[in-house]
Formats: structure tokens, sequence, C-alpha cells
């Protein structure tokens, strides 16, 4: 019985109405009173669910007599209904579903709290970048995940990146940025870390210890745009740094009042 009663709650109909409907099926005409006690439905109730399947189409009534009998349609039409309204159902979602516009590109952006945690997108945004990884990172940061990056390199990846100190790895497309990175954490105090790959998802963060390291990996193009430009302007200043001389730098700083405050603020 519970079965019978699970299979037609499944085809739209409520507990209370399942049960009255087996009811007068297994003894009809009945009352509202007898039904109550068959289907043990409270007396509340069984009225509300009595009018609710004639509504429904499925029982019947004999207003004539005092008081009120019902009566259930044939299974075979019950069946038949429920059949229909089924596949009827079906049809219209299926039409619906056909109809649906997908949403535009949803720009993802989470917030990263902690060391292991920052360590741990970075090394897995690394293992999914198929063609370009850009990377502005500290020596500390580049030993944890140095695997991810030479099995990225061996991938095809192309990589560079600004390294803020010596990361005893020597290639044309690593740039030492030592002089920078003293500037810049004197300037900031923190270590400011920026990982790209293939221009589609960027992790930035600020490499403060175990708790209180925070960032964001993001989808969004304008972010992952600011910052390819933040890693290519530090990598072209220093190789123009370099072109220039220390001391002409220096004097370019002392005498230009707007490069002076850039520098030197934070």
């Amino acid at each position: 019985m519970d079965d019978l009663l699970l299979k037609l709650e499944k085809l739209g109909l409520s507990s209370y109405e399942a049960k009255a409907f087996i009811a007068l099926m297994r003894k009809h005409p009945a009352n509202g009173y007898e039904v109550s006690k068959l289907a043990k439905i409270p007396p509340s109730r069984v009225y509300e669910t009595l009018k609710r399947l004639k509504n429904k189409g499925v029982i019947i009534t004999d207003d004539q007599v005092e008081p009120v009998q019902y009566y259930p349609i044939p299974y075979e039409k019950l069946i038949h209904m429920l059949r229909q309204d089924y596949i009827s159902t079906i049809e219209e979602l299926e039409h619906e579903l056909q109809q649906l516009q997908p949403l535009p590109n949803i720009d993802l952006t989470w917030n990263l709290l902690g060391y292991e945690t920052m360590i741990t997108k970075m090394a897995e945004l690394i293992s999914n970048c198929t063609e370009v990884l850009m990377l502005s990172l500290w020596p500390q940061e580049f030993a944890l995940i140095r695997g991810e990056i030479l099995r990225a390199e061996q991938r095809g990846v192309k990589v560079i990146a600004g390294v803020f100190g010596d990361c005893g790895y020597e290639s044309p497309y690593f740039i030492n940025l030592t002089k920078c990175g003293e500037t810049s954490h004197k300037r900031l105090e923190t270590r400011f870390t920026t990982i790209i790959a293939d221009s589609k998802e960027v992790i930035i963060s600020e490499m403060n210890g175990i708790h209180d390291t925070v960032g964001i990996w993001t989808e969004t193009p304008t972010v992952v745009l600011l910052a390819k430009e933040y890693i290519k302007h530090d990598i072209w200043g220093n190789i123009l740094i370099k072109t220039v001389g220390d001391d002409q730098f220096k004097r370019l700083c002392s005498d230009n009042s707007l490069l002076s405050f850039l520098i030197n603020n934070k």
C-alpha cells in the first residue's frame, strides 16, 4: 500500500489525495466521514482533500443524497489522465528548456586567505596553464611552486617571470628584480605577488605569513589586463634602468617631481 501511495504522489497527487482515492477505490460510494476513517485523514482535512480531487476530475459526487456520496473515477481513466498530464508536462518542459538563453560569461572572483591556501591556488593555476604564464613573485614563493613552473615549461608553456631576488634559476625570460623588490617592500611593507595564466585568470596576493596572507583569484578581464601591464612595466622598467644606469635613473627621480612622488608614495 505504501508503494502505491508513493507512485500516486510521484504522479501529482498529495499524500492525503492519494490516500482518499485509494480509500474510495476500496469502498464506494462513501461519505466524507467514511473516507476519513478508511484513509486515516483528519476530519478537518478530509473535505478539503475531496474537493481538490473533484476539481482535478479524479472523483465524482452525488449531491442528491445526504450526506454527499463520493465515487472514484475508473482507475483506467485515472491512468489515462495521469499519462496525458505527464506527457504534456514533459513536452512543455522540453520546449521551455529549448527557449532558455545562455547567460553571458560571468566574471568570478574569489577572496583567498592564508599562506597555504594561496600557495595551493597558485600551484593549481600554474598546472592548468597551457600557453603563457606570467609571474611577479619573490624567491620564497618561487621555491615552493618551482616544480609546477618547471612542469609548465616542459609542457611547452612560455614562462615569463620577474623575481624580486635570486631564485637560482637561469632563463632569458626570468628577470632579477632585486632592487625593485627592495624599494617595493620598503614602500609597501608586503611581498606583492602576481601570477597570470593564459591571460584568462590571475592571482594577486600580499604574502605576509601564515595567517596574514590575503589575495584574490579572478577571471575578470580588466583585472587580468591590469595585472599583465603591472608585470610588463616592472620588467620594462628594470631593463630601462639597467640601460640608462643607476646614477642616471636616480638623477631622473630627483629632478622629476612626478616620478619621485610615484616611486616614494604608497
